[in-house]
Order: C-alpha cells, then structure tokens, then sequence
C-alpha cells in the first residue's frame, strides 16, 4: 500500500472550500493499492511557513512505507520548501504539485514561504517532480512552473486544460500524476 499525502491549499477548508473539491476527486478516482491522507494545516486562513512546515513533517514522519506528497498551491510549495530544508526520506517516490506558487517570483516574492537559495542542490535528488497548472489560473501565474523547472530541470511540467486555480475537477489529472510516479 502506497500512501498519498495531499497537502491543501491556503485558504478556507471546510466542505465545498479550498482543495475540498480536488481531495473528492482525488479520492474518486483514487486506484487500488493507493490510500489518501489529507490533514489540515494549522491556521490556513492566516498561514504561516514555520507552522506548515511543521505539520508537514510530522505527517511524513508518521507515514510507513511508500509515500507520494501531493500539494495543491500553497501545499505544494510548502512540500518542496520542506524537502529542500529537512532533506529527501526514504520511502519518498515523488512529488506532485498543482498550482504552486514560486515565492520569489516577480510579485510574489514572500521569503517565509520561499526556498533556501541552495534549494537547487538539495532537490537534485528528487528523480520524480511533476508539476501541474491550470491554463485558466487566475492567481499564479503561468511562468510559475518554467520557474520551478529552471531550477529543478528534472521536472515534468503539464498544463491542465481548463483547470482554474481552485482546481476541483483536476482529480483525474492528479492521480495521473501519481501514477506516473509510482508505476514506474
């Protein structure tokens, strides 16, 4: 059994908010051998980069065996912040991430939630990053992911057709994601 470890997006996460819509189609179109695990953040209508990443790390270090981290927007950069500071464990098949913001973009230069300057080295041994985004986005921007490939040049960047920045029917496309990660 492979877990998946959904890391929300900022913002509201009660039924019908946030990354409610995405974690149904997730679990939807979830296949066997695979069981999701989507905690709550501390605090994400006000997050904070310290307690995140905190909380992502303890839910890691309570996973036995295999593990795929999956994070939707803020999620999704807090996962790489986390593995860039706290290092690559093992059991990790890879990352996937859906509409994540680069924190130290053009205008959306956030140190808190930004990744160490020697993110690049670190990550390096992150053979499987796939990177999703929404061509109908209306909150990151679409040079976010070139963003992240520059510096990650082992990533897979997709472009979802259709999918906006809430991401709810993006689920398919996800577990996708995943399954390119873990049937290889």
């Amino acid at each position: 059994m492979t877990t998946v470890l959904f890391i929300h997006s900022a913002g509201p996460q009660g039924p019908g908010e946030g990354s409610d819509a995405l974690v149904k189609g997730m679990r939807a179109a979830l296949p066997p051998g695979l069981t999701l695990i989507a905690p709550l953040m501390p605090k994400p209508d006000a997050p904070a980069a310290e307690p995140w990443l905190a909380a992502l790390k303890a839910a890691v270090e309570a996973i036995e065996g295999d593990f795929v981290l999956v994070g939707h927007s803020l999620g999704g950069s807090t996962i790489l912040q986390a593995l860039a500071r706290f290092g690559i464990r093992d059991g990790l098949l890879g990352v996937v991430t859906l509409a994540a913001p680069f924190w130290s973009a053009e205008d959306w230069s956030v140190e808190e939630f930004a990744l160490p300057k020697n993110a690049g080295n670190t990550l390096h041994a992150l053979s499987k990053l796939v990177i999703l985004q929404g061509d109908k986005d209306e909150v990151v921007g679409k040079n976010h992911p070139e963003l992240y490939r520059e510096l990650l040049p082992q990533a897979k960047v997709t472009v979802l057709p259709g999918i906006d920045h809430e991401a709810a029917s993006a689920g398919p496309a996800v577990i996708s994601a995943i399954h390119s990660i873990t049937a290889a």
